[in-house]
Order: C-alpha cells, then structure tokens, then sequence
C-alpha cells in the first residue's frame, strides 16, 4: 500500500507542472469572466480582513484601556451600616485609615501590594506661567505599581518621603506641557492649594482610559499621603485602598481576607454588605471583554459570509466551464486521462482564481486598514488592528472558500463519460 501511494504522489508531481501551465492557458483565455468573478472575491476578502481588523483594534483598545489604570487590583471603600452593630445605630459612615493598610497587609497573605488614597478633582494648582484647576491624587508609594503609573523622566516617590511628609510631586504628562510649556518642569516648585511642592517626576503619556479616578492620569498631579494629607486637611483618612494579589486566581480568597480583616476593626456585622465594598477590577473587566471577543468572532462571521458568497460567484462559474468544455474532457477521457486528473487541473484553476482574488483583496483590506488606523481620529475612538492572527485566519478561510468551491465542479469534470462527451463532440 506504501509503495502504491508513492507511486501516486511521483505520478501527482510530474502532472502538476504540465496541468499548471493547462490551466494558466484556459484561465488566460477567460480572462473577462475570471475578471468579473474575481471582483467578488476582492470585496469578500477585502471585508474578512477589515472586519477582523477592526474586532481586534477594539478588543485590544479595551483590554490595553483596563491596563492604563491596572487590571489585577482589588478596591475597597466605606460607605454607611444598614444594621446596628457594636452598639452602633444604622447609618454610621466607614472611613479608613493607614492603620487599615497596616492591617491589610499583616492579615491577607494573598495580598502582594496595598496602597490608599484620596483624591481631589479640581484641585488649585500654580506655576510660575500658569494658574489653573486640575486633579490631584493623594495616594501612599504603592499606588504607583498598582495604578500603572510609569514615570518618563525623573522618578516617584518612596515610602520614606512619604512618611516624612516630604512636599514632592510627580505630574502627568499634559500637566507637565500646562504648566511648564518652555521649561524642563523637574526640580520647579508647583504650587497646589498654595502650598509648594517639588516636581520629581513626569510620567509617560497615556490617553485614553477606561477607569479613572476624578480624572485621567495624564491630567493629574500626584503627591505623597503624609504631605497631601496636611494640605487638604484629611487626618489620617484614606478614601480607597487598593490591594493587588500576589497571583490573579488569589483575588477571590484575597478579597475575601480582606472583608475579615476590616469587618471587626470597624464593628461591622458580618450580614451587612453595604457597609464595606470590595470589588475586583475583573468584575469590570471581563463582561467586557467577553463582549467585545464576541464582537469579534461576530464581525469575522459577517465576513467569511461575505467571501462565502463570492465563492459560489466561482463555483458556478467553474459548473458552467466544465459544461462548455464536456467535449475536450471526453476527448482526455478517452486518451487515458485519469479522473484525478481532470479533479486536480480544475481545482488547480479555481485554486488561481481564489488566490489571485484573495490576495488582491487581501491586500486592499489591509491598505484600507493602514489607512483608516493613519487618521488622526481622537484616543476614544477604536482603530483596526491588522495582526498576524488576522491574516492567518483570512488565508485558512480563503483556502476552504477555494476547496468548498473548486470540489462540486472537479467532481463534475471527474463523472464526464467520454462515450458521451465524443458524440456531442
């Protein structure tokens, strides 16, 4: 059986060069109607391409969105009690404080990173050159890998400047162009409130996000806890604490941790879920992204249908030459020509007219993409993403296109009687 099959593949490799040069004579001959069933599978090519591209942009827009502010963070807040509890009537407000922190910290081992802040949108800031309002953060030293906030020149503050209220700031990158236009803004004095702080640090730009905090980060001007806390009268009250796992499959028992430790710090009964909220940014996340991976394969669907229809373009075009030419595939039949061989000469012909249509439309969706991704269209606005998944599956969905459509009429070719073919010859 072996030797049998090698003897067919030998057979198979001397034919595709002579059946090859056959089918460039016949497809070169029709070239009109090639022309006009091509058009078709430039469009469906054309819209596989594009649609995917932009299912990905989104998904990728979405997903790199979440990242800008952080993805594996959980967030807790007090708000008010709805049950007595530790002699306590309902509506007593929860507020936390750095000691939560401490306690986060010692009592959740699945917590990896725990920060707080408090945060002011419209904060007075000033400059030498300009005055305006503007959000400032004040947060603990561990909010900066927790809330992504990757500094382009200079550096962030540490714990100990923190702790000893150091008047320090590290501004985002639109703050840095407001205030400081012409001037290297590291080592200036920004005033905030009216009191001065020291720019240490510039953090890199980051447009659009999905998730903020009073304002974008780019916006925004962040100071240390122990300094911020003085200028804006806070005490040791902290709005929001963050707290990041050591692992993303640790987030259910951190959270859970975290509920346990400050329920009886703040005399909570257990039943009461109003009082504390936390909350894991995957409970933002993924119903989002689930919505916009099935945007995708939606949009891919649409697509593939678009090209599918432009496939039975060829594959009746491919049925109505095998009907013109029942004579010479008699002819064939009765020189020894193998039903194979006729299969394999007019899959080969719709294979080139696939290929060809394909690869132009191939390349129009993705100029057509470039194209739309060069405009200057504002950072909300999702643009296509032309990956190398997206040309993988536009290539496997042309070669079944070109298999579906080449299959019925080769097997057509194949079933011609040359007794037949010869009399109406």
């Amino acid at each position: 059986m072996a030797r049998e099959l090698g003897d067919q593949l030998r057979r198979l490799g001397r034919l595709i060069g002579p059946l090859s040069g056959e089918s460039g004579a016949e497809l070169s001959a029709r070239w009109r109607q090639n022309l006009l069933t091509m058009t078709g599978l430039v469009w469906g090519a054309a819209s596989v391409v594009l649609l995917l591209s932009f299912g990905t942009g989104f998904y990728a827009f979405l997903d790199l969105g979440f990242k800008k502010t952080g993805d594996r963070h959980s967030l807790v807040w007090g708000r008010y009690t709805t049950a007595e509890s530790g002699g306590g009537r309902p509506g007593r407000a929860i507020e936390f404080t750095r000691e939560d922190l401490e306690a986060i910290r010692a009592g959740v081992p699945e917590a990896s990173v725990v920060a707080g802040y408090w945060a002011d949108g419209s904060a007075l800031a000033r400059s030498e050159s300009r005055t305006r309002r503007t959000p400032v953060m004040v947060a603990t030293a561990e909010i900066e890998g927790i809330q992504a906030l990757q500094v382009e020149r200079g550096r962030f503050f540490d714990s100990e400047e923190d702790r000893l209220a150091r008047r320090v700031a590290v501004i985002g990158a639109n703050v840095s162009t407001a205030f400081f236009p012409t001037q290297d803004p590291l080592g200036r004095t920004l005033r905030v409130e009216g009191r001065p702080f020291t720019v240490i640090g510039v953090m890199a730009p980051k447009g659009q996000q999905l998730i903020v905090n009073d304002g974008l980060h780019d916006d925004m001007i962040v100071v240390p806890f122990g300094a911020g806390r003085r200028v804006f009268g806070l005490g040791d009250r902290i709005e929001v604490i963050m707290v990041g796992p050591h692992r993303i499959d640790e987030i259910p028992a951190m959270n859970e941790g975290i509920r346990r430790v400050i329920l009886p710090r703040h005399r909570i009964t257990e039943g009461d879920d109003e009082a504390v909220t936390v909350i894991s940014m995957r409970y933002f996340m993924d119903p989002i992204i689930t919505i916009a991976l099935g945007l995708q394969v939606l949009l891919g669907v649409v697509g593939t249908l678009t090209l599918a229809m432009a496939a039975v373009g060829v594959a009746n075009m491919m049925v109505a030459v095998v009907t013109q030419r029942r004579g010479e595939l008699g002819v064939r039949r009765a020189c020894g020509a193998r039903r194979a061989d006729l299969m394999l000469q007019l899959v080969l012909e719709t294979a080139a007219v696939v290929l060809a249509g394909g690869l132009v439309g191939v390349g129009t969706g993705v100029a057509l993409s470039l194209g739309v991704d060069a405009l200057p269209l504002p950072d909300a606005v999702p643009t296509p993403h032309v990956s190398a998944n997206v040309l993988l599956t536009t290539f496997l969905v042309l070669v079944a296109v070109g298999f579906a459509a080449g299959v019925a009429p080769a097997r057509s070719a194949a079933r011609v009687d040359p007794s037949a073919a010869l009399r109406s010859v």
